[in-house]
């Protein structure tokens, strides 16, 4: 049997997301650190993704100081979304799986349903 190599580390810091390649990567119980912490829900809770609007692949999230976002897409000027503070709180649906996370600020939700065209939330887990 042969060694394994690693070639490279991606993650998706906004599920749904373009990835973001890393020299290293911190491991977590749940996976790789800052990798889908962060997901756009529609009105009914449930994850929005590439599979229903391919058009978010070229949106890029990198991850800020403090584990926050600066995101940028293709005609969109780049917002800078701070880590939300508890409060806020919604259910998100990803996959059938019922998950509690905190509602990402007023301009971040303006921003991603721009974005999508329609209204979505940003909410990190």
């Amino acid at each position: 049997m042969g060694t394994a190599e690693l070639r490279s580390i991606h993650i998706h810091p906004v599920k749904a997301f373009r990835p973001v390649g890393l020299r290293e990567a911190e491991v977590e119980p749940w996976g790789l650190a800052g990798d889908r912490r962060w997901v756009l829900i529609d009105d009914g809770g449930k994850v929005v993704t590439q599979r229903q609007r391919p058009h978010l692949a070229p949106a890029v999230a990198e991850l800020t100081p403090g584990g926050g976002l600066r995101l940028s897409a293709p005609g969109h000027e780049p917002l800078t979304v701070p880590v939300p503070v508890p409060g806020t709180t919604v259910t998100v649906d990803i996959f059938g799986g019922k998950v509690e996370a905190v509602a990402a600020d007023d301009a971040a939700h303006a921003w991603c349903s721009a974005l999508v065209g329609a209204e979505v939330r940003l909410a990190h887990m």
